[in-house]
C-alpha cells in the first residue's frame, strides 16, 4: 500500500535510453511510497520524420495514439505509469517572442489535455507536480493540473543549454515565481536559484551503488585503460583529450556513451589508443567499466558545466576506481577522494600519480563514500521536501 500522495512528473527527458538520468532514478525510488505518472519528453514532428527515415528511434506509434500512450513500467519492483505525449512542433529556433509564446501556449494545452486524460484514467485527483527542468511547459501548465504542490527540480543551468536556452531562461524566471519549492542538484544552482525563490533545497545527484559496484575488479593489467562514461558532447575538453592520447601511447582510452559531437569524436578516433563504444544500456555499462583502471571527467570550464554535479563521479567511486577531473565546478565534497586538475599538465601528472599509487585501501575508501551517496538516501531528502509545510534548512 503506497501511503504518499500521487506524483505527476513532467520532464525534459525520456524514461528509457542509453544513459543514466537523475530524474528517472529519483522517480524510481519515490515510486516505493507514491503512485508516479512520468510524463515523457515531448517529442516533436521532427522526431517522427527522423524515425520514419530510420535516423532515430522515437516511439511513433504511441505518439500518434496507434498504441496506448499510457502504459505501466516496472522500476526496481515498483510500478511507474508512463505517458507518451502527442508530437509537437519544434519551436526553440523561433526569434519572435510573441509568436513563440502563442504556439507554446497552444501546444501546452494539447499536452495538458493528454496529462489530464491520463490522470483521470489513473484517478489522480490532487497530485504533487514535479517539473524536472522543463519550465517551457511548466509555466503555462502551472495551476492547471489541480496540483496540491508544485515543485521545480532543476539539474542544469538552462540559460547555458543549447537546446532550450533561447527562451528557457526567461520562462524559468517566471516559473520560479509560481512554484512552491525548488530542488537543485549543485552548489552553483543553489546560489543561482536562491536569488529568485525563498525555498530552495540542495539534493545532490546520487548513484545506483549496487549496479556500479559490480564493476569493481583487481587492478592487475600491465597496459592500463583510462575510461570515460557519459555523452561525448559539448561539455568535453577535446584539446585536453587529444593531448592525453598523444602523451600516453602506452594507455588505452575508452569512451562509453552516445556521441553528439561527431566531428570532435572523429578527430580523436584517429589515435590508435582511443576507442569509442557508443551508447549502452545502463545495465551494460559496468561490463565496460571492469576494463577501466582509472575514470576521468574531462569537462571544459564554461557557464553550463560550472553548475553540474556529475553522476559519473559516484559511479566511478562505486567501482573503486581512482578518478581525475578538471576543475570545471565545485567538487569540494570529493577533495579527499578525487584528484582535481586545473591545467592540462596537472591532469597528465595526476593520471600517472593515481595509477602508480592506487591501493586496496584507497579503493575501499572510495567504495564506502559512494555507498553513502546511493539514490535511496537522496530520495529520503526529497520525501522531506514533498511533505514539509514550512521551508527546511538547505540540505548539504
Amino acid at each position: 500500500m503506497k501511503t504518499g500522495k500521487d506524483i505527476v512528473c513532467i520532464t525534459m527527458t525520456t524514461w528509457e535510453g542509453d544513459y543514466m538520468k537523475t530524474i528517472v532514478h529519483m522517480m524510481t525510488h519515490l515510486a516505493k511510497n507514491h503512485r508516479v505518472l512520468f510524463v515523457d519528453y515531448p517529442f516533436t514532428v521532427k522526431d517522427v520524420a527522423s524515425t520514419i527515415l530510420g535516423k532515430s528511434k522515437a516511439p511513433v506509434k504511441r505518439m500518434l495514439g496507434i498504441n496506448n500512450r499510457l502504459r505501466t513500467l516496472e522500476a526496481n519492483e515498483n510500478d511507474v505509469y508512463h505517458l507518451t505525449l502527442p508530437p509537437i512542433l519544434p519551436i526553440n529556433w523561433m526569434n519572435d517572442e510573441a509568436s513563440y509564446q502563442r504556439i507554446n501556449e497552444l501546444q501546452s494545452t494539447i499536452i495538458r489535455n493528454s496529462i489530464v486524460k491520463a490522470m483521470n484514467t489513473l484517478e489522480f485527483h490532487d497530485p504533487i507536480v514535479i517539473n524536472a527542468f522543463n519550465p517551457i511547459i511548466g509555466l503555462p501548465l502551472a495551476g492547471k493540473l489541480n496540483e496540491s504542490k508544485l515543485i521545480y527540480y532543476c539539474y542544469d543551468e538552462i540559460r547555458a543549454a543549447q537546446w532550450c536556452g533561447k527562451h528557457g531562461g526567461q520562462m524559468e524566471d517566471q516559473f520560479l515565481q509560481l512554484v512552491d519549492e525548488v530542488i537543485v542538484t549543485s552548489e552553483g544552482l543553489l546560489e543561482s536559484k536562491t536569488k529568485n525563490h525563498s525555498s530552495v533545497s540542495l539534493v545532490k545527484n546520487g548513484v545506483d551503488f549496487s549496479l556500479f559496484h559490480e564493476a569493481y575488479h583487481p587492478q592487475m593489467k600491465p597496459r592500463k585503460t583510462i575510461g570515460y562514461v557519459g555523452s561525448v558532447d559539448f561539455r568535453l575538453d577535446y584539446q585536453l583529450l587529444e593531448h592525453l592520447a598523444v602523451s600516453f601511447p602506452e594507455y588505452d582510452f575508452h569512451f562509453v556513451g552516445r556521441i553528439t559531437e561527431a566531428k570532435q569524436a572523429k578527430m580523436l578516433d584517429k589515435y590508435p589508443n582511443i576507442q569509442f563504444f557508443g551508447s549502452q544500456q545502463p545495465h551494460n555499462i559496468t561490463g565496460f567499466m571492469r576494463e577501466f583502471d582509472l575514470g576521468i571527467i574531462p569537462f571544459a570550464k564554461n557557464d553550463f558545466t560550472r553548475n553540474i554535479y556529475p553522476l559519473k563521479i559516484n559511479e566511478y567511486l562505486s567501482a573503486g576506481l581512482p578518478v581525475i577531473s578538471t576543475d570545471f565546478a565545485d567538487l569540494k565534497d570529493f577533495e579527499s577522494l578525487v584528484s582535481i586538475a586545473s591545467s592540462t599538465e596537472e591532469f597528465q601528472a595526476l593520471m600517472q600519480m593515481e595509477l602508480e599509487s592506487n591501493s586496496k585501501q584507497k579503493e575501499q575508501l572510495r567504495i564506502a563514500a559512494a555507498k553513502q551517496n546511493d539514490w535511496s538516501s537522496r530520495a529520503e531528502l526529497v520525501e522531506l521536501i514533498l511533505n514539509k509545510d514550512e521551508p527546511l534548512a538547505k540540505q548539504a
